[in-house]
């Protein structure tokens, strides 16, 4: 290799992997494990993932937690793969997007008779981003 090959190297953008190594382990866990499920669209599109208005396909593993029901979903209908982690707080759920480097994208709060609005409140999202993130990375297998 001649030098200005090696000083090309260093200056070159490096490549850029999507996933982390957690995170391709929730996906084969999701796909060999998850049910396949419908969601209904409308919390989905206020993080912005939509179907065109149609409910959207997922694999979804679902498990009891002490303080309520934990959900997580592989969503793949962007070409990429995405989850969404919800629970539900008394009559709201609370919904969060991330990627597979589980990197928070959005939050959403959805009443049960009410219109999904988006958390603005980072901190609070965060945290109950980290709370639901924990309790899967603690059910994952492999870890």
């Amino acid at each position: 290799m001649q030098i200005s090959d090696q000083i090309s190297q260093m200056f070159a953008p490096r490549k850029v992997y999507t996933l982390s190594s957690r995170g391709d382990r929730m996906v084969r866990w999701l796909q060999n494990s998850g049910k396949d499920v419908m969601m209904a669209p409308e919390a989905l599109a206020v993080m912005g993932i939509t179907n065109e208005g149609r409910d959207v396909p997922a694999q979804q593993l679902a498990e009891e937690g002490k303080d309520g029901r934990y959900v997580i979903s592989l969503i793949t209908i962007r070409k990429i793969h995405e989850f969404v982690l919800h629970r539900k707080q008394g009559d709201v759920l609370v919904l969060h997007n991330c990627d597979t480097k589980f990197e928070r994208l959005s939050s959403v709060r959805y009443p049960r008779n009410g219109k999904p609005t988006y958390i603005t409140d980072a901190a609070l999202a965060d945290a109950d981003f980290q709370q639901q993130l924990t309790f899967w990375f603690d059910r994952m297998p492999g870890r």
